[in-house]
């Protein structure tokens, strides 16, 4: 197996979430035997740096990021290799709109608002349906505490909120029972006190459930965002999905490429995940 690398550096328009702020992300393309894929670790939800990601790799070791990362590639090749599009007779589910990327477009009629202490939602926001992300800092009590104190405008616009606080199946039932409001478990596979399953295909295999599943991009770099998409699209998810995640960088080659269709991400031209032609321009170094 051939791997070869090409580093990237995203830039965040604004803080991305209450545990990450405007810091240059980083990650990497890889190219495994003619495939394309994307690493993008999160260290602040405890992945290893990209160094290390690439380190491992290169002795042969993989971590939950890069065994996703690798599967992709080998997607990506096959239909390379087919010369086919891997959204041929695919459509991608829509998406929520990110607030941080700012007004709300009128095809948008769900938003995802990043939580963190004394972050106020705007009450113009009750008019969509509204998905809170805490990205689980706060406690059981204070979160309670927020829930109850919200105008009723609000409280009724709510669809979900995403990790208030980190997830304990008997803490999360009182929650439900206390305020009424849906909790989405992010990254993980509990059932108890969980309404609905957010999946990260960048890191994780789609887990075997009947609950409402809603798929988002890692924050990653548009290949893994597409690869997210692709996954959605796959599985044929019927709720409203995170992939509309490009909107939260400047500007770039790849990021240019990405357009909405309304509220759906769309597909780029291309064989396998697209890009044809940037992934044959970039300076890639063998890693292995």
């Amino acid at each position: 197996m051939s791997i070869f690398y090409w580093r990237y550096e995203l830039l965040p328009k604004h803080a991305l979430s209450a545990i990450a702020g405007t810091t240059p992300r980083q990650g990497a393309l890889i190219l495994v035997d003619g495939g394309v894929a994307d690493v993008h670790p999160w260290p602040e939800l405890g992945d290893a740096t990209i160094d290390s990601q690439l380190d491992q790799l290169r002795r042969g070791e993989t971590t939950p990021l890069t065994r996703r990362s690798l599967a992709m590639a080998h997607l990506d090749r096959d239909a390379r290799t087919a010369a086919k599009n891997l959204f041929e007779g695919q459509v991608i589910p829509r998406s929520h709109w990110p607030a941080a990327a700012g007004d709300v477009p009128k095809a948008f009629d769900t938003v995802k608002v990043k939580m963190g202490r004394g972050v106020w939602i705007d009450p113009a926001l009750a008019r969509y349906r509204l998905r809170l992300d805490f990205n689980a800092t706060l406690t059981a009590g204070e979160f309670t505490s927020f829930a109850l104190s919200l105008p009723p405008a609000v409280r009724r616009a709510l669809d979900f909120v995403e990790d208030p606080c980190p997830y304990d199946s008997n803490v999360w039932t009182a929650i439900r029972q206390t305020t009424g409001v849906r909790l989405a478990l992010d990254r993980g596979d509990a059932e108890d006190g969980v309404d609905v399953l957010v999946v990260k295909p960048a890191v994780q295999e789609m887990p075997i459930t009947k609950k409402e599943v809603v798929i988002t991009s890692y924050m990653d770099h548009p290949v893994g965002q597409l690869f997210a998409a692709y996954t959605a699209a796959k599985e044929g998810i019927g709720s409203a999905c995170g992939l509309a995640t490009h909107l939260l960088f400047e500007s770039d080659p790849f990021i240019e490429r990405m357009q909405l269709d309304g509220a759906r991400l769309q597909p780029v031209g291309g064989t396998g995940i697209g890009f044809d032609d940037l992934v044959e321009k970039l300076e890639w170094k063998r890693l292995a």
